[in-house]
């Protein structure tokens, strides 16, 4: 795993159940002081990676900002185990299958859909780190692994960059583009100015140079 707090920080997903869940349950928070403690429920995904929060995990590679958080496991009913996945302005609704990681742990895959009761889908996703070992004095967390798909704006913008980036040939007079084989051809034919043309053959004045051949 790459080293260094708020760069680069990419655990693999048995890293994050073996080590970091693992111990924040067993009550090592100082080994993973890392990811902080919030519960996601409490606000929206979009406010969640500006949290004044010192300690929160962000990669720092372009185009690819992922957040982590220990969350504490919300239940819609004091009586009951089943998750509670609403916020003010939507809900996180699982999709996909559960996979399971290690013997240690299962991974949820949530997408956040904005409005209620029928929300519409966002480019928000959250990786959601179930325990599944259990210990005496063990506390209830899972751990949140928060990411946003890039959108069409995004996608359009990389676009746009790229084609700036692109070297565009002068344009000739007449308002064609110049390409690469034209100014070659041009620099070549200029290289006859002042040339006497008694003393070449026809046939050597239209030879083509050697990088023209196709052979």
């Amino acid at each position: 795993m790459d080293s260094g707090i708020g760069y680069r920080f990419h655990p693999t997903d048995e890293e994050l159940v073996d080590h970091y869940l693992r111990l924040k349950m067993l009550g090592y928070d100082h080994e993973v002081q890392a990811i902080p403690v919030v519960n996601v429920l409490d606000f929206e995904p979009w406010e969640l990676p500006h949290i004044e929060h010192p300690e929160v995990v962000i990669s720092k590679i372009p185009n690819d900002q992922v957040w982590y958080f220990f969350c504490p496991r919300n239940y819609k009913y004091s009586y009951s185990h089943r998750a509670n996945r609403t916020t003010n302005a939507g809900y996180w609704k699982v999709t996909g299958k559960d996979r399971k990681i290690n013997d240690n742990g299962i991974k949820k895959n949530l997408v956040f859909y904005q409005g209620r009761p029928k929300g519409a889908k966002t480019n928000w996703i959250v990786h959601e780190y179930n325990p599944t070992f259990n210990f005496p004095t063990q506390r209830d967390f899972v751990l949140c692994k928060l990411k946003k798909r890039p959108d069409d704006s995004d996608d359009m913008r990389s676009l746009e960059e790229r084609e700036s980036n692109t070297m565009v040939a002068p344009a000739s007079p007449t308002g064609r583009n110049i390409t690469e084989e034209d100014s070659q051809l041009r620099a070549y034919m200029e290289s006859f100015n002042g040339i006497n043309e008694r003393d070449y053959s026809l046939n050597s004045a239209l030879q083509w140079p050697t990088y023209y051949s196709y052979h």
